[in-house]
């Protein structure tokens, strides 16, 4: 009989990363163990997932802390899974201090996509619970997408080395390049045309991902690059903001903002660079999309990802992270230059294939079989 994994997130909610992953993990999971999902909140709009599906369906952010454990608990207690896996550090600030109260022994492994350094800058009651809560026993393992993640997670909250087990997101890359070869049908004019250089960026309209210094940079770009549009695929609280920023810089026929897309990939490879401005990240997923659509890439260095992702700048050019000036002459860079195009192309063939998800789907196998195992 298939052990039984639940897999606990805030939500499966369309557009976001950590649901993302979380809907993902379920799909490569599915062959080998029985699934579930539990959801603090739904959403009518979710990722595609495999398994049984639950939720506790709250109806706002925060809820009572005493009714919020016990519909947490028989939610658990009903599906009674052999191991359990966190997603968002919210969602296991909650489910560390559950399996103490009501005396759970099940397996925890806590998925982390987000650096909590930036995540929480201002919110220095959730890094104390990190420090606090993460190094107790009842939380097994510690898994962050990314290997600078654990080195923040080691230094600033001294969670132990043996316990943090970095596992690089995955993708499904054959279905990616597929999707890629669709036709683009809007704006045809502009993706047909090859004397229009294109760059395409992805990301949730919000401030984390500094899409103010990307307009900001190519409002410098297009007056070098005056034959050259701006694609930007995403939305967010900040869309209205961003809107009268490209029309305080005059550049409203050259930024389109497309929203959210059903297949962004044919957008991806049918533009010539692709352009991350995040102030922070995990491991930015899109990086990894852009690498299997074989698009040069411009990203911020930013804390965490983009540097393993590009191999130090060998797979992509990085550029200091909230500078406007450094992004705008990258970019300008990039464009005058044909060969380096040509050349980052063939490099982010060959260094997707890291992030393939066989090797997610593997990694992510041996680590739930050892604590099934072993606790």
């Amino acid at each position: 009989m298939k052990k039984k994994v639940l897999i606990i997130t805030s939500s499966l909610r369309f557009s976001r990363g950590a649901p993302k992953v979380a809907a993902s993990l379920t799909m490569s999971l599915s062959s080998k163990y029985n699934i579930s999902t539990l959801t603090f909140h739904h959403s009518d709009k979710i990722y595609p997932f495999n398994g049984a599906y639950f939720s506790i369906n709250e109806k706002h952010r925060f809820s009572h802390l005493i009714i919020r454990l016990i519909k947490l608990y028989y939610a658990i207690k009903f599906i009674s899974p052999d191991i359990i896996i966190t997603f968002m550090s919210r969602t296991s600030y909650w489910i560390i201090p559950l399996k103490y109260i009501f005396n759970l022994n099940i397996p925890l492994i806590i998925s982390v996509n987000t650096n909590p350094n930036r995540q929480y800058k201002k919110k220095i009651y959730f890094k104390y619970l990190i420090r606090y809560l993460y190094p107790l026993k009842k939380a097994n393992a510690v898994v962050p997408v990314s290997k600078e993640l654990k080195e923040i997670f080691i230094k600033d909250y001294k969670i132990p080395n043996n316990k943090i087990i970095p596992i690089y997101n995955g993708i499904d890359i054959e279905k990616i390049e597929k999707k890629a070869q669709e036709k683009v049908d809007d704006f045809e004019e502009v993706f047909n045309d090859k004397n229009i250089m294109k760059f395409i960026t992805i990301g949730r309209l919000s401030g984390e991902k500094g899409h103010t210094y990307l307009i900001e940079a190519y409002s410098k770009v297009i007056k070098e690059i005056p034959n050259s549009r701006l694609f930007i695929i995403g939305e967010g609280p900040l869309r209205s903001q961003l809107e009268e920023l490209i029309t305080v810089k005059e550049l409203k026929n050259y930024v389109i903002l497309l929203g959210s897309v059903k297949n962004p990939y044919k957008y991806i490879s049918s533009a010539n660079i692709f352009v991350l401005s995040s102030l922070h990240e995990g491991l930015p997923y899109v990086l990894l999309e852009a690498l299997a659509c074989k698009i040069p890439i411009i990203s911020t260095d930013c804390k965490t990802g983009p540097k393993e992702i590009l191999g130090n700048g060998e797979y992509g050019l990085l550029v200091n992270t909230a500078d406007s000036n450094d992004l705008a002459n990258k970019m300008i860079q990039l464009a005058k230059d044909k060969t380096a195009r040509e050349v980052f192309s063939k490099k982010s063939a060959q260094q997707v294939k890291i992030f393939d998800n066989r090797n997610f789907t593997d990694n992510w196998v041996k680590l739930i079989d050892y604590y099934l195992i072993n606790t």
